[in-house]
């Protein structure tokens, strides 16, 4: 596990802060990303994007709740810091 760092993200002509922290697992990795009190975990996938994933015991409901433009612009950001 790492350090926490601050993700800063562009939305809607507003300016977002969200707490991130890298996880590595292994020989892969996953981003968590605390959106609105809710954990959001971010994995690559097979295009070399992220995706959000649902981790066990994690409610979905929470992050059906979520605005799914806003999730689009912190996975672009991570793609964009990894570049």
């Amino acid at each position: 596990m790492t350090d926490d760092f601050i993700l800063e993200v562009t939305h809607r002509h507003q300016q977002y802060q969200f707490t991130a922290r890298l996880l590595l697992q292994g020989y892969t990795h996953k981003f968590l990303v605390l959106v609105d009190d809710t954990e959001v975990y971010f994995e690559p996938d097979e295009e070399g994007s992220y995706r959000v994933v649902k981790m066990p015991g994690q409610d979905e409901r929470q992050l059906e709740k979520l605005d799914k433009q806003l999730l689009a612009a912190i996975q672009q950001k991570i793609v964009e810091i990894l570049a």
